[in-house]
């Protein structure tokens, strides 16, 4: 399945419309699959949301989406940039590299827990440039969502 992304891009005055073809539906049989391993129904119902909220605020970066029943792969020029890792109980976002967002160890975001990846500070700007998050809660949406926000639309 696919869904169709326009984007409007301005020449002078001309407004030229750019159809992309993105992938970013995910089966019913691999959200079956989700489901099974993750019987929490709040945690579902947050990944579901998660992935709706990366799918839209992300769309002009993403290429396609990988998924199976352990995790959910965004990608950007063939690069991995953000990946949702499902577990028993929760969910792991993992913001990769690639994905471009800053995180300073003095940051503070309302998730359950982070975890900075310490090979990926950039000494230049005194940030890191990947983490890990761990959430399960509705109550945790809010923060996830200001950390996707961090990724820049386009690179």
């Amino acid at each position: 399945m696919n869904d169709y992304c326009v984007e409007v891009i301005k020449f002078s005055q001309i407004d030229v419309a750019v159809v992309r073809l993105v992938s970013v539906k995910i089966d019913e049989q691999t959200w079956k699959q989700i489901s099974t391993k993750l019987t929490d129904a709040e945690a579902l119902k947050v990944l579901h949301e998660l992935v709706g909220y990366a799918t839209e605020r992300l769309k002009s970066r993403i290429d396609e989406v990988k998924s199976s029943r352990d995790a959910i792969a965004f990608f950007s020029k063939g690069r991995e940039f953000l990946t949702i890792n499902i577990t028993r109980t929760n969910l792991r976002i993992y913001f990769q590299p690639s994905s471009g967002a800053l995180f300073s160890k003095d940051q503070k975001f309302a998730v359950e827990k982070v975890s900075l990846w310490e090979g990926s500070f950039q000494k230049a700007t005194g940030k890191y440039r990947a983490l890990t998050a761990w959430v399960s809660k509705e109550e945790h949406l809010s923060g996830i969502k200001k950390m996707i926000d961090t990724i820049p639309t386009s690179q």
